[in-house]
C-alpha cells in the first residue's frame, strides 16, 4: 500500500478496497476531507482487563492487538482530518472506554444550546447510542460479562463534524439486535451496522472502517451503493464476499482442494480414534495423548462460543506434509462457514 494508491480515494470514480494495514498508517495516507463517514470498532484496551481478570472466556484466546488508551486522541484527531465538512463519525466501545474518550476529549456537563457537546478534535459529541444485544428471536435481552448486571449493550458513541441532518430522525438510540453468528472477534451486526450507514450517507459516498475486522462495514456500504475503504493489520475473518477487492491470499477467501471437515468436540480428544488423535497432534492440542496448554486454553472457553477460537487456533493453509484430517480442519477454518 502507497499513499499514491490511496489518494484516489477521494474520487467517485474509485470503488471498493480492503488493505492490510494499521489503522493510523492507512488514515494517514489519506487526503484530507476525503471521507464521507467513519464506523469503526477499535480493539480498546480494556478488554485487557477482563483477560487480565477472566471475566470473559471468549477473549482469553488473545485474538488481536488491542489500542492503547494514550493513541485514542491520535485515533480521533486522525478521523478528524479526512473527514469531510457535515459529516459523522460512530465508533463502538464499552463503557469504560467510553468514560476515556469524554475525559481526553474534554467532554464535559457544559452543552451547546442545540444539546451537543464540544470534543477537542474539532467534533461535536452528541450522545452515546446503545447497542442492545437481544436473543436471536429478537424477544429479550440476552445477558453477557460481568458480575453486577450483566453487559448486555455497548455503546456507539456519535460524532459530527459539521451539521448533517440524519436521514430518519425517527430512529431510536437503542437499537435491538443479536450477537453475530459470523466467526471472528467483536463482530458487529449487519443491523446495526446498517442503520448507522443508511443514516450518515448517501449512495455513492465513501465509507471507512480502519479496524475492519470482519468487514461488516464493508459488506453493508456494497450492498446499498456507498462505496468502502477497509483496512486491518489481520484479516483473517474478512468476509469471503469481499475476497474480490481484498489482497490475494487472505485467510477467509482461501479455498483449498482438501474438503473441509469440523473438527470433533475437544473435550473427547483424548479418547478418540487414533487418527484424530493424531491430527490433534500435530495440531499442537495432545502430546503424546495429553492435552497441552493450548488445548486447556481453548476449553476454557464455553462451547458456544467456541467456534472462532477454534478457526483461529487452525488458521494456516492446509500442508501436504500433515495428516489428511489436520488437513481438512484447516479448509474448514479458513472457509468461514459453517459445514452443510
Amino acid at each position: 500500500m502507497n499513499e499514491g494508491q490511496l489518494s484516489l480515494l477521494g474520487s467517485a470514480t474509485v470503488r471498493d478496497r480492503v488493505v492490510v494495514s494499521d489503522a493510523f498508517e492507512l488514515l494517514g495516507t489519506l487526503p484530507d476531507e476525503s471521507v464521507d463517514l467513519v464506523v469503526t470498532d477499535p480493539p480498546y484496551e480494556s478488554l485487557q482487563l477482563h483477560r487480565a481478570r477472566g471475566t470473559t472466556t471468549r477473549l482469553t484466546t488473545n485474538w488481536f492487538q488491542t489500542v492503547p488508551n494514550a493513541r485514542l486522541p491520535e485515533l480521533f484527531a486522525a478521523v478528524h482530518r479526512v473527514l469531510r465538512r457535515d459529516r459523522h463519525f460512530y465508533l463502538f466501545c464499552d463503557e469504560a472506554t467510553a468514560d476515556v474518550i469524554k475525559q481526553q476529549q474534554g467532554i464535559g456537563e457544559e452543552r451547546l444550546p442545540n444539546g451537543a457537546r464540544r470534543a477537542k478534535a474539532g467534533f461535536v459529541y452528541w450522545k452515546e447510542i446503545v447497542w442492545a444485544k437481544t436473543t436471536l428471536d429478537g424477544s429479550k435481552i440476552r445477558g453477557g460479562t460481568g458480575y453486577h448486571y450483566r453487559a448486555a449493550s455497548e455503546r456507539i458513541l456519535f460524532f459530527e463534524k459539521g451539521k448533517r441532518a440524519l436521514s430518519d430522525l425517527g430512529i431510536p438510540d437503542v437499537l435491538l439486535a443479536p450477537r453475530s453468528s459470523v466467526p471472528g472477534p467483536a463482530v458487529k451486526p449487519n443491523a446495526v451496522v446498517r442503520t448507522l450507514i443508511l443514516q450518515s450517507t448517501v449512495p455513492g459516498e465513501l465509507v471507512v472502517d480502519p479496524f475492519a475486522g470482519t468487514g461488516v462495514v464493508g459488506v453493508e456500504a456494497r450492498a446499498h451503493e456507498r462505496r468502502f475503504l477497509l483496512g486491518d493489520i489481520d484479516l483473517a475473518w474478512l468476509d469471503p464476499s469481499l475476497a474480490g477487492v481484498a489482497p490475494p491470499g487472505v485467510a477467509r477467501t482461501f479455498r483449498s482442494e482438501v474438503d473441509p471437515s469440523e473438527p470433533p468436540d475437544l473435550e473427547v480428544l483424548a479418547e478418540a480414534p487414533p487418527e484424530v488423535r493424531d491430527a490433534a497432534e500435530a495440531a499442537g492440542w495432545l502430546d503424546a495423548g495429553a492435552p497441552t496448554p493450548e488445548l486447556h486454553e481453548l476449553l476454557r472457553i464455553r462451547p458456544v462460543e467456541r467456534e472462532a477460537a477454534l478457526r483461529r487456533s487452525l488458521r494456516a493453509p492446509p500442508s501436504p506434509e500433515e495428516p489428511q484430517l489436520l488437513q481438512s480442519w484447516r479448509a474448514w477454518a479458513l472457509l468461514g462457514g459453517r459445514i452443510s
